[in-house]
């Protein structure tokens, strides 16, 4: 290029000298014209060379080229071509189009696990909780970043998953902008470049013929130099395009020709059009490769498919008829599978296209196209139209994808690293079917995959199994079928067997590419038909609660022959159905029933509109629990047919209707012909007289003497036209009860009607009487109705009505209960029906509840006030319950600190300003006669709630209240919250109890505003005798509970308290260490010093060996004593978001956090943080209790609760029983705990194991008295097993010793069994049982071991060979040849014991091999004296079969053959009855107990016995499972 000066033109700013420039283009070099501003330009400018525009040609004004372009783009881009459509059949591009959700942030690891997981609605609300603040619309993508300061982006890259919407969308941005809609502003002119059409391209070519339109090169060529600031091109499907490009082939200028792809790296680079703006879709597989070679700056954004509103969107508008769109949506709603695929545009598509062809008139009535179906469309529509594989490689796609799925789905995990993934896959450019992102570590960035969501993932599990051969899927099916079996903890894995069902689907099983899904359909068939007959006929998986689990595998399989066969076999045991139509809809249910004559019951929760349709199936049920959200008279005629007569109605409830009289009167016509009926709800237009009189003698007339529940309730907008909300008159136990309901629609004060300031007042009252006689009912509804609400103005009134109800229930002949709830209620009037209840005994179930109590002089809320009263119940009222039981009056606080907060007043807003007063509680019996001014309780305990532990005039109202107390006749209880526990009140508290001869119980609790010393002080009388005070401490440290002489004792007692409480705020300062433990010991020796200590509860928030050895050793000191809880919990903080909650908690639920939560890794942990201890061993465990039993014996339970490795016992449970007499020679506890303490933190691999467990076994000898030995652990291994077998053995006072695993851990391949137990029988023989683990889908036999042989000779038997045979044996189906060897083997095993008396096995069923191994056994073992079979199932051999094997043998010994299992006459279905020699039958399918004798004189076998089975006591209760 030449630069020279030249006179003919200058370039200058206007106020400086001018300087001449000449600029010549040269050798095809090319200029850009600088940007010159505040300059003037002057003279002639000339263009040496321009390579937009040839010689000669014309130039036209940009604006009309960008007109015309316009125009083509609408015609062109108006239109979208579905995968189906045919020449002529486009669909206009708006009339599909649904503003997809895109999200402008990189979703994280948890996020996209939580979304993946998710299902239905829930998926939805996830997805949009998530994104919350991060979606955008497309129109905001070159904005600045959320209002920011950042420079407007030139690259957007807009990522999504194949079939999301990216394409569509971005030919949607171009329509958009043609007409003006979209970018009008920003973008003069928008280019669209398609790269899988790219990819079809080899000739050489320029951008200006690469943008080929309705517009000539050369005017491409000028918009492109005047404008190129001010065009966006569109970039579609980067992840297409095979790039191969080097830097120096990239083609600088848009006229200079190369290669398509070249020239689209050089526009993505920024080499060409730098100031262009690009708009890039992508799958999540090549972002990575896009964002290095994507010129900056850049925006990332990511297609997300359709919201939950895009989806009705989106059905909407596919359907021109808007019904026909919403009966297709809400059909799609209830599968809930399926409506989680919808937010992905193709499935969609592929939904609504198969209910268009269905047309309108076949939705309802039509069977829905199945799930799996619909799934296997959507794959071979991403394979054809978004993939470039070849059938082969296809096929291998789908293989390599089902064995990514498969690997994940047992464990649950929906993420995997490039590592997970088959080679031949990760070498894959995409991956269709799978989405990447990449995962923030530490510091650096891990690549991850997932399926679209976890329902993709569970399809190619299923599909992996088919594309798999013959061999191993059987075995692979095998497996999950039964993991599936072994309960809730696998539920995950019944969606994976769904799709299973449904690709063994004749029609669609042919859509799956391959040769071996032909072969293998077949086999995958028989076992899923086995499988779920098998689910059904032994209620494995409970198919009442899995019923609509079952009916959905039916529909899908679509299978005639094998429906009819299930559901015949259903019928037999018992078709009862429970489900929602949210979860199951009713094509499902119908299509399934259709070949049931009977039905059992059927729960349903549907609307109206599906009556018609399940009508059939509800004819005929004989139970039914029907709830509709809504039913009009149109529908009462079907659902009376389909009540018929004579059913079982559990209940019939609707959410919403308007009922007429008439249709409520045709409903209670049909409930009174069935033949029991529950609770009914039935919504009628208004309440009035009419319709409650026709409701009542109706009832009266035709049910009584029947339990029934009628109500009838009104949705009238306006509640003054009904005279209540909701009407209920029920039966039950020959009583009647009457129930009037009233709702505003909301709680609390209502302001400005009818220009007053109105509050609620009475929501509900109830009554019941027995029996019953005639009351006015009509005055009774008058009177309530007055009583809904009060205004101050209206007081007066309001009392009078209170009084017309009191006089109401006066006049009720056999008053027995009464409900009344209000949500305001003044002093006067609470007084009022207090005394009316309080001098009515004879109502034996109260509950008067009030939720803001208001002070009449005050006009101000006092507190939340209740009273109830129930019937004497044992074991949870004092013994002076039984005949009167008392009133249970309670008042908080909590409404007066509501009220107070909402007018503004700050209340206690200082920590030390606490409120004296927080709840109190009193119990009082009713007395015909006694007075009691409440009003006076109410005021003083109005004063007293505003009051703080700092004000002066404190003690004086306390005085005040405690007088008012002992005024009540008959006070039995007094409990009181206080916020702390201060001297003062518990003073005057405690002389209320000693002055009070009626109080039997005082308890005082602390609320938990800030942490005290003491947080619950508890005195009670036992029996007028014996007192007994209990300590609860909110320093987490300890609670005890003292019994002794309450005459000569009680200061002394109370002293004891004193002493107790310095002791364990003591206790609570010093961390573990040998100066806690003597602290402990302190502790102990004043609890050793109360005469008459009975009962002893320690909570600690720690034990250690020491501590607990001398607890032990005190309860054992003790002759007093009988029971001692030790116990180590971390008790949970409180703050005061849950203070009403913890605050009404009772305080003798002293073990509440022991028994639900995991204390030890929560509790211990913290103390490990906390204190650092050095010697990790000091701590123990966290529960240890030790009772005296009636008989004299003791009990010891030690159990460890921690979860983590570190804490974890290898046993963790303990219980130990002492002989009666081990009190009198002292026991070596601490050897034993430090034994314990070793076994934790070890495991079956821990180099220490059999030390540990060698070193605990051998301390319990030190252990005086030990007579019975029970262990749990989660590890029973051959080793341990065979350590438990010869203990009995080496010690002869031991009477039982029994080794289990723990539930969850019993079906654990590392357990040989799952109980071990050895007992004594007498001071020479001994029983060993043995319980193999196996669950309800896998036939273990023998599944139980028995034989009693003598002590001496147990050593002789080798029991590490017995396990390991037991433990191969267990993995064996019966019947194999490799199961009758080692059955062989067991046998062998057991005789090699001299003297062996008794064999006892549990078998699945009897077979001619298991009869011969008798007589082989008696044969060869001649001390054998009994062998006992117990059958889980029937078998085909008869009884005569049995005594004809017997007969075969010539033994010459006395023994006894004892056969358990169900009866059956023959071989055949057929039953009949059998006789015994009694001469008595027993029924066919009975569990029969049948004794063989061997005769002394004629060596013959005769049945000498037949039985029902006894189901003998000792053993486990799942041991018959029939």
């Amino acid at each position: 290029m030449d630069m020279s000066e030249d006179k003919r033109g200058t370039v200058g700013s206007q106020s400086a000298d001018v300087s001449q420039i000449s600029i010549t283009a040269q050798n095809r070099s090319h200029i850009s014209a600088p940007v010159i501003l505040n300059s003037t330009v002057t003279g002639n400018i000339n263009i040496a060379n321009n390579y937009f525009t040839g010689p000669g040609d014309e130039v036209t004004d940009t604006s009309s080229l960008i007109a015309e372009y316009k125009q083509f783009l609408l015609s062109e881009y108006a239109y979208i071509t579905e995968y189906t459509s045919r020449a002529g059949e486009e669909v206009l591009l708006n009339d599909r189009y649904i503003d997809p959700l895109i999200v402008q942030k990189h979703r994280e690891k948890k996020e996209r696990e939580n979304e993946m997981r998710s299902r239905g609605k829930r998926f939805f609300n996830t997805r949009e909780t998530n994104q919350r603040n991060k979606n955008i619309m497309v129109g905001q993508l070159f904005g600045p970043e959320n209002g920011s300061k950042k420079v407007t982006r030139k690259s957007v890259i807009l990522q999504g998953d194949s079939g999301s919407g990216k394409s569509v969308t971005a030919q949607k941005v171009v329509l958009d902008w043609a007409s003006g809609e979209l970018y009008s502003t920003l973008f003069d002119v928008v280019f669209h470049l398609r790269c899988k059409e790219l990819n079809g391209l080899s000739d050489e070519m320029s951008l200006v013929d690469l943008l080929d339109c309705s517009l000539t090169a050369n005017e491409i060529g000028q918009i492109l130099k005047d404008i190129p600031q001010r065009i966006l091109f569109i970039i579609d499907g980067f992840d297409e395009l095979m790039l191969s490009v080097t830097k120096e082939s990239l083609p600088p200028k848009p006229d200079i020709k190369s290669h398509p792809l070249a020239i689209v790296c050089s526009l993505l680079k920024g080499r060409m059009m730098r100031e262009s703006f690009l708009l890039v879709t992508t799958r999540s597989s090549a972002v990575d490769k896009l964002e290095n070679i994507l010129k900056k700056p850049q925006c990332f954004v990511e297609i997300m498919g359709f919201s939950e509103k895009g989806v009705s969107e989106y059905f909407r508008k596919f359907f021109e008829d808007e019904e026909f769109s919403s009966q297709v949506y809400e059909q799609v709603k209830i599968h809930e599978m399926l409506y989680t695929a919808c937010f992905i545009p193709v499935i969609c598509w592929i939904i609504c296209t198969i209910f268009k062809r269905k047309g309108k008139d076949r939705v309802v009535t039509s069977e829905l196209t199945t799930t799996t179906s619909i799934f296997v469309d959507f794959v071979s529509t991403l394979l054809k139209h978004h993939s470039s594989l070849n059938q082969h490689e296809e096929l291998d796609l789908l293989k390599n994808l089902g064995q990514i799925a498969e690997s994940g789905t047992p464990k649950r995990q929906v993420l995997f690293s490039r590592n997970d993934l088959p080679k031949a896959i990760s070498d894959l450019p995409n991956i269709p079917f799978l989405c990447t992102f990449r995962q923030q570590e530490r510091t650096y960035l891990k690549e991850m995959f997932g399926f679209l969501h976890l329902s993709f993932q569970e399809f190619f599990t299923a599909l992996f199994y088919m594309l798999t051969d013959e061999a191993e899927a059987k075995i692979k099916v095998k497996e999950l079928l039964e993991s599936a079996g072994n309960g809730r903890r696998n539920e995950h894995l019944l969606p994976v067997i769904q799709f299973l069902f449904g690709l063994s689907n004749k029609k669609v099983s042919r859509l799956i590419p391959g040769e071996h899904p032909k072969l293998t359909t077949t086999v995958i068939r028989a076992q899923l038909e086995k499988w779920i007959s098998k689910v059904i006929e032994k209620n494995i998986m409970n198919a009442f609660y899995m019923s609509d689990f079952i009916l959905h595998c039916l529909y899908e399989l679509h299978d005639r022959d094998i429906l009819k066969n299930v559901m015949k076999l259903w019928e037999r045991s018992g078709i009862n159905i429970h489900w929602s139509l949210k979860g199951v809809d009713c094509q499902v249910v119908m299509y399934c029933l259709q070949y049931s004559s009977r039905i059992i019951s059927m729960e349903v929760k549907c609307n109206a509109k599906d009556l018609k349709m399940l009508h059939p199936a509800l004819c005929r049920c004989t139970t039914l629990w029907l709830c509709f959200d809504s039913i009009s008279d149109a529908d009462v005629d079907l659902l009376t047919s389909a009540l018929g007569r004579r059913k079982n109605v559990g209940y019939l409830t609707m959410e919403d209707g308007a009922l007429s009289d008439e249709s409520v009167q045709k409903i209670l016509k049909t409930l009174s012909g069935q033949t029991s009926v529950g609770n009914i709800r039935l919504v009628v237009r208004s309440i009035s007289n009419a319709n409650v009189d026709l409701t009542m003698n109706f009832l009266l007339k035709e049910m009584m003497g029947r339990s029934f529940s009628v109500c009838i309730a009104s949705q009238a907008e306006n509640m003054d036209k009904s005279l209540c909300s909701e009407f209920t008159m029920s039966s039950k136990n020959n009583s009647l009860w009457f129930t009037v309901g009233h709702s505003e629609g909301h709680q609390g004060e209502i302001s400005e009607k009818h220009g007053l300031c109105y509050y609620e007042g009475f929501s509900k009252i109830s009554f019941g009487l027995c029996p019953f006689s005639a009351i006015p009912m009509t005055d009774f509804l008058k009177t309530s109705h007055n009583l809904r609400c009060f205004s101050k103005m209206k007081i007066t009134e309001f009392g009078v009505n209170v009084e017309a109800l009191l006089s109401f229930l006066s006049c009720v002949p056999g008053l027995t209960e009464v409900d009344i709830h209000s949500e305001y209620l003044t002093d006067i009037w609470a007084s009022r029906i207090l005394s009316y209840l309080q001098i009515n005994p004879k109502i034996s179930h109260i509950k008067f509840h009030v939720s803001n109590l208001m002070i009449s002089d005050e006009e101000r809320v006092c507190s939340t006030f209740s009273v109830s009263r129930k019937p004497f119940e044992e074991y949870k009222m004092h013994v002076s319950e039984r005949k009167n039981p008392s009133l249970s009056l309670a008042m908080d606080r909590w409404a007066y600190d509501i009220a107070s907060s909402s007018n503004g007043e700050l209340v206690h807003s200082h920590r030390l300003d606490k409120p004296a007063l927080v709840k109190l509680s009193l119990s009082f019996p009713p007395l015909e006669g006694s007075s009691v001014s409440w009003e006076v309780l109410f005021k003083r305990l109005y004063h007293l709630i505003r009051l703080t532990e700092q004000c002066p005039e404190l003690n004086e109202h306390v005085d005040s209240l405690l007088l008012f107390l002992h005024s009540v006749p008959g006070l039995k209880e007094v409990k009181v919250w206080l916020s702390s526990l201060i001297e003062s009140w518990a003073a005057r508290l405690f002389t209320l109890f000693l002055s009070c001869s009626s109080l039997l119980h005082l308890q005082l609790n602390t609320s938990m505003y800030v942490i005290s010393d003491v947080e619950s002080l508890g005195i009670m009388r036992a029996d007028g005798v014996s007192l007994v005070v209990c300590v609860y401490t909110n320093i987490r440290s300890q609670c005890f509970k003292i019994c002794s002489s309450f005459k000569s004792c009680v200061f002394q007692h109370f002293t004891v308290v004193c002493i107790f409480l310095e002791l364990l705020v003591m206790l609570y300062k010093v961390v573990i260490s040998p100066k806690y433990d003597k602290s402990v010991c302190d502790l102990l020796a004043v609890l050793h010093s109360v005469s008459g200590l009975k009962e002893l509860d320690l909570i600690f928030r720690f034990l250690t060996v020491d501590g607990a050895s001398r607890v032990l050793d005190l309860v054992q000191m003790n002759p007093s004593l009988t029971a001692l809880n030790f116990l180590a919990v971390e008790r949970p903080d409180t703050s005061r978001a849950n203070f009403k909650k913890d605050g009404r908690n009772e305080f003798f639920s002293i073990h509440r956090t022991s028994e639900s939560e995991d204390s030890d890794s929560e509790g211990l942990n913290g103390i490990r943080d906390s204190y650092e201890l050095e010697n990790v061993e000091r701590i123990l465990c966290s529960d240890l209790r030790m009772w005296r039993r009636l008989s004299g014996q003791y009990s010891l339970f030690l159990k460890c609760t921690g979860s983590c490795p570190s804490t974890k016992s290898l046993f963790s449970s303990i219980e130990l029983t002492l002989s009666e007499n081990s009190d009198k020679t002292s026991s070596d506890w601490k050897n034993f705990l430090q034994a314990y303490n070793r076994c934790k933190g070890i495991s079956i691999i821990s180099p220490t194991f059999e030390e540990s467990v060698d070193a605990l076994l051998l301390s319990l000898h030190s252990v005086s008295g030990l007579n019975k030995v029970q262990l749990m652990t989660d590890s029973l291994t051959e080793n341990l097993a065979a350590k438990i077998l010869f203990m009995c053995h080496t010690w002869p006072s031991l009477h039982n010793i029994c080794l289990q695993v723990e539930y969850s851990k019993r079906y654990s391949e590392l357990n040989v069994c799952s109980t071990l137990s050895i007992t004594r029988i007498t001071d020479s023989t001994l029983t060993v049982d043995i319980q193999l683990a196996h669950d309800s889908m896998i036939e273990i036999s023998p599944s139980f071991i028995s034989f009693t042989s003598p002590c001496s000779e147990i050593p002789k038997l080798d029991g590490r060979e017995l396990f390991e045979t037991l433990d191969i044996l267990k993995d064996l189906e019966e019947g194999c040849e490799e199961h009758e060897e080692l059955v062989g083997v067991l046998m062998s095993t057991l005789l090699s014991v001299p003297g062996l008396q008794k064999v006892r096995l549990k078998i699945s069923h009897l077979t001619e091999n298991w009869v011969k191994r008798i007589l082989s056994l008696t044969e060869i073992c001649p001390s054998l004296q009994e062998i006992r079979y117990d059958c889980i199932e029937s078998s085909d051999l008869l009884l005569e079969d049995i005594v004809r094997i017997l007969q075969s043998s010539q033994m010459d010994s006395d023994f006894k053959i004892i056969i358990t299992g169900i009866k059956r006459s023959n071989a055949t279905d057929g039953c009949t009855e059998m006789m015994d020699t009694s001469g008595s039958s027993s029924a066919c399918n009975e569990n029969l107990k049948i004794t063989f004798c061997q005769d002394s004189s004629t060596r013959l076998f005769t049945t000498h016995e037949i039985d029902k089975d006894d189901n003998d006591s000792t053993e486990e209760e799942d041991f018959f499972l029939l």
